[in-house]
């Protein structure tokens, strides 16, 4: 009875945590919050995606680009990023040109061929996507000026003829009128989140399973060696 019982009980061992994690990616959200901060011709942009304790916090864009893993609030990880190769050149820019290749491979007609199988998975993807985001709100102050008192002020007016429109929306951007320059500064913050992530990620999986995109995958292999070896 007991080497019976042995393998039902390690089988247990594995799907009781599987259940369990599945449960909690079904019951926790994923929160999602933007800031844009523009001030004296230079922007800053903050990017922070948390389910749980752990998140992943994006600073900034293109070369200088932090990336920090976060636990409890705590970075446990950090990467600089750069769009400079190690020889100091740029990212290379894929073209239609290079993508078709030499060989013909991903031609015209059969490039339309291949949209037209994907549009099917990938709509149902996103549209899991969409029905599962939720905007949260938005919030954040405008300096504005158009250096026209008149137009300015114009403006200004069409903001508070909008605003308890923009409250019911769960937007709570204050303006700042400046009428004697032109000038512009922002900060804003956006947040969102996914109600349920794990329906997201079962239909990330079909997606990746589905013949049509693994067809395709399978395709652009050449015409990605193709531009490799350029």
């Amino acid at each position: 009875m007991d080497v019976l019982l042995l393998p039902v009980f390690i089988l247990f061992l594995i799907v009781l945590p599987a259940l369990f994690l599945a449960l909690l990616l079904y019951a926790i959200p994923v929160q999602a919050c933007a800031s844009v901060t523009y001030k004296g011709e230079r922007m800053a942009e903050v990017m922070v995606i948390s389910w749980s304790a752990a998140g992943v916090r994006v600073t900034g864009f293109g070369a200088g680009q932090v990336i920090e893993v976060l636990l409890l609030d705590h970075v446990i990880l950090r990467h600089t990023g750069s769009l400079e190769t190690p020889n100091g050149d740029t990212e290379k820019k894929i073209t239609p040109g290079e993508l078709i290749g030499a060989d013909g491979a991903f031609r015209t007609g059969e490039l339309i061929h291949l949209v037209q199988q994907v549009t099917g998975p990938v709509g149902t993807f996103m549209s899991v996507i969409w029905q599962q985001s939720r905007f949260t709100g938005a919030c954040g102050t405008v300096t504005f000026g158009l250096g026209d008192p008149a137009l300015t002020g114009e403006v200004y007016g069409y903001y508070w003829a909008s605003r308890f429109l923009l409250l019911a929306s769960r937007i709570d951007i204050r303006m700042q009128p400046v009428f004697d320059r032109a000038i512009l500064e922002l900060d804003i913050t956006v947040q969102g989140k996914v109600t349920h992530p794990l329906l997201v990620l079962i239909a990330g999986l079909d997606l990746v399973r589905d013949p049509s995109i693994r067809e395709v995958l399978a395709q652009g292999k050449p015409a990605r060696a193709g531009v490799t070896g350029t």
